[in-house]
C-alpha cells in the first residue's frame, strides 16, 4: 500500500527480496522487515517490475515506521509535485 502523509514517521529501507506478493527489506540497522502491498498493487505488473528494478539498484525507500507500508512520495517531499 502506498501512503500519502507528511505526518507519518518513516524509516529508510532497501529491498532485498521481491516476490509475487511480498517484499523483504533491510533497514539501516540491518533488521529485516516484511512489506505487504495492498490488493490493488498485488495485481499491478508495473508496480512489481518497478520494485524489482529498485531492489536491483539498491535504492533506499521510505516506509512507515510502525506498519512498514511504502509511502507514495519520498520523505523529503511535503506535498506531491503536480
Amino acid at each position: 500500500m502506498l501512503l500519502d502523509s507528511s505526518e507519518i514517521e518513516t524509516i529508510a529501507v532497501q529491498l532485498v527480496d521481491v516476490n509475487g506478493s511480498n517484499m523483504t527489506a533491510k533497514t539501516e540497522n540491518n533488521d529485516l522487515i516484511q512489506i505487504k502491498p495492498n490488493a490493488i498493487l498485488k495485481n499491478d505488473k508495473s508496480f512489481w517490475q518497478s520494485m524489482k528494478d529498485i531492489a536491483k539498484a539498491k535504492i533506499w525507500l521510505p516506509v512507515t515506521k510502525g506498519t512498514h507500508q511504502l509511502l507514495q512520495y519520498d520523505w523529503l517531499s511535503a506535498t506531491p509535485v503536480i
